[in-house]
């Protein structure tokens, strides 16, 4: 039995700076890789291969998505931890329950399977 992968990983033309930045704007306000490649009007196989490597860890395009995805999250709340560091109370309880959750979003994504189970 051939236990060889031998999936072919599909070559994407390299994106122009503004194809990146758009790339990286549509993934900070929470679009998923289908809905990025049908937004940027691509040919149906562009679209195809970028969806592919966009579910391949480590790739360009998955790693491209993921700061994309940190930046949307992290520029607003940058913003409102400087409105909190000035004395905004209602920044301040905002920022508190944001890092509330973040905390518990990264104690879950942290988790081993088998915590999940009893």
């Amino acid at each position: 039995m051939n236990t060889e992968n031998n999936a072919v990983t599909p070559n994407l033309p390299a994106f122009t700076k503004s194809e990146e930045e758009e790339i990286m704007q549509l993934a900070a306000v929470g679009f998923m890789p289908k809905e990025i490649a049908v937004a940027m009007e691509w040919p149906r196989e562009k679209r195809a291969a970028f969806c592919l490597l966009a579910a391949t860890p480590g790739s360009d395009i998955a790693m491209m998505i993921a700061a994309g995805k940190a930046v949307g999250r992290a520029d607003p709340q940058k913003k409102l931890q400087a409105a909190a560091q000035a004395g905004n109370i209602d920044a301040i309880k905002t920022l508190q329950k944001l890092q509330a959750n973040n905390r518990f979003n990264e104690l879950v994504n942290h988790m081993d399977d088998d915590e999940f189970t009893d």
